[in-house]
């Protein structure tokens, strides 16, 4: 399954079996974590697949090597 919406559902519904199934919950709870693990990989991947620009914050009037605030004022004269 390559949806996450469909990865957190299976997640829920391993969740609710173990209130129903307690001698096995043990393995419900394995399986939720596994669905849990599958939503957040299918995620990060297609974050991974679109490559990042630069931000206006990463670019604003003021870049990290040109901050004129450190600069000193030159007495006149």
């Amino acid at each position: 399954m390559a949806d996450p919406a469909g990865c957190r559902d299976m997640e829920v519904l391993c969740r609710r079996r173990v209130t129903v199934d307690r001698e096995h919950s043990w393995k419900w709870l394995g399986e939720a974590e596994r669905w849990k693990d599958l939503a957040h990989c299918e995620i990060s991947s297609r974050f991974r697949a679109m490559p990042m620009k630069r931000g206006p914050i990463a670019m604003g009037p003021n870049p990290i090597g040109d901050d004129l605030r450190d600069r000193k004022k030159k007495p006149a004269g």
